[in-house]
């Protein structure tokens, strides 16, 4: 809860004020509310190989350095559990239960919170508690890598039955702030973007997941793949992560439909953008904001495990990615490295620091009560229409903040209608520039707004 000061309150309504009467439409308009813009998935180790989960001084101080830069949330990918029942335990309890709980409470301690990867999907059909009830609409599988996923049926009382128990007791087991659900829904398949088609099974089930966790207190994090969003009519998550497989950076833009909060994953593997400051270009301005893919530094080991049948599937091989990894690790074993499985070979030295950088000018334009008028139409900011591939949006708060980028083709040039302080170089500017991927961050001097 922020509070406010007469003098808060005074620039506050100023700035409301101005908003008001400058902004004559938008593409969205939204209040900020329990908003975590600095969320990162981070990397336990290479799984299915053995290994430990347990902190170690790499893991305090890189947690320390995330929680000091303004991260509140890490997720956890799949090698927090046993979904192969390689290491004594199976996809709803850990490898290294104690290991993990050490690790949660370094988080903890931070102040950041942890969600670890589930399912109301994904099922490796070769466990011995997988039942074809499971699946009874239909046969839908993720076959890839060392996984054998069936896509279990969301209107499946077996499957619903077996489920719901599990993730129960996941919660109560372990100190985690919720879940981060990775939808496995297979029952229309995927478009390559935009809103699955309704079903109320889906809906149903997504529901009452997040019910089971708002009861405790958590967050809720959903993914699909692709730009993709489950349509409800309910709220079913607090976080969207898009981005998985996306070959089209500009795919990234037909996420600004989807409800907040979004947060956007480039995948490095396919995605054809080379201009990494674009990312942000088209995130923010929508008010939304990259994950940051770190932890411990892929090794590519978990793609050399004695005993495990590999599969390579033409179009998304993660073998062969994990292969490559596995190569440049062994060449390179003082980096530098990469950090996830939707990493480029090795990932940006500089992709941490600029991750950073741009957090700290988002932060202050989301904070708690914020009012984002996103992807300004008619207004009276800027002189006359913004150029084709412009992009502005207002955020307000005590300060009233304005972003503009440029996603188009070419130079574009805006003229402002006001006087306006620069974020980064702190001069005064009444005009601004962009090619191709550039990102302005401005901030109304008060004394324009008194």
């Amino acid at each position: 809860m922020n509070i406010y000061t007469v003098e808060d309150y005074k620039a506050r309504f100023e700035a409301l004020k101005f908003a008001q009467e400058r902004v004559k439409g938008c593409a969205r308009r939204e209040r900020i509310k329990d908003y975590i813009p600095g969320q990162v998935t981070y990397n336990l180790g290479e799984y299915p190989s053995r290994f430990s989960i347990r902190p170690t001084e790499y893991d305090y101080n890189l947690i320390k350095c995330l929680s000091e830069k303004g991260v509140g949330l890490i997720q956890l990918h799949e090698e927090w559990n046993d979904s192969q029942r390689l290491l004594g335990a199976d996809k709803y309890n850990s490898h290294d239960p104690e290991g993990l709980r050490e690790f949660i409470k370094l988080c903890h301690d931070f102040g950041i919170k942890v969600l670890p990867y589930i399912s109301t999907g994904f099922f490796d059909w070769r466990d011995p508690e997988f039942t074809e009830n499971f699946s009874q609409h239909g046969v839908y599988e993720l076959n890839a890598f060392y996984y054998r996923y069936r896509c279990c049926d969301a209107a499946s009382a077996e499957w619903n039955d077996f489920l719901m128990p599990k993730l129960e007791r996941l919660l109560d087991d372990y100190e985690f702030d919720g879940l981060y659900n990775d939808m496995g829904y297979g029952c229309t398949g995927a478009p390559e973007f935009g809103y699955l088609e309704y079903d109320p099974f889906f809906e149903d089930i997504l529901s009452r997941v997040y019910t089971m966790v708002k009861k405790r207190g958590g967050i809720v994090k959903i993914h699909q793949g692709q730009c993709v969003a489950p349509k409800t009519y309910s709220r079913v998550y607090d976080y969207l992560w898009v981005g998985e497989c996306v070959r089209r950076a500009s795919d990234l833009l037909e996420t600004a439909k989807f409800d907040p909060y979004v947060i956007v994953n480039p995948d490095y593997r396919f995605v054809e953008e080379k201009n990494t400051d674009a990312f942000y270009a088209m995130a923010i301005p929508m008010m939304q904001f990259l994950l940051r893919t770190d932890g411990r530094p892929v090794t590519g080991e978990r793609a050399f495990v004695p005993g495990v049948e590999y599969i390579n599937n033409p179009g998304n091989n993660e073998t062969l990615h994990f292969e490559k990894m596995r190569k440049w690790y062994e060449e390179h074993p003082n980096g530098p490295y990469s950090y996830s499985e939707w990493s480029d070979i090795p990932d940006d030295v500089h992709a941490r620091a600029r991750w950073f950088d741009y957090l700290a000018l988002y932060r202050p334009m989301v904070k708690e009560d914020s009012l984002a008028l996103i992807d300004i139409g008619e207004n009276g900011i800027v002189k006359g229409q913004l150029p084709e591939g412009v992009h502005a949006s207002l955020f307000v708060n005590e300060d009233v903040y304005l972003c503009v980028s440029n996603v188009g083709h070419g130079h574009k040039k805006i003229e402002l209608c006001d006087a306006w302080q620069n974020r980064k170089t702190n001069e005064t500017v009444r005009t601004v520039g962009l090619d191709y991927g550039d990102l302005v961050f401005l901030k109304l001097p008060r004394k324009i707004a008194e």
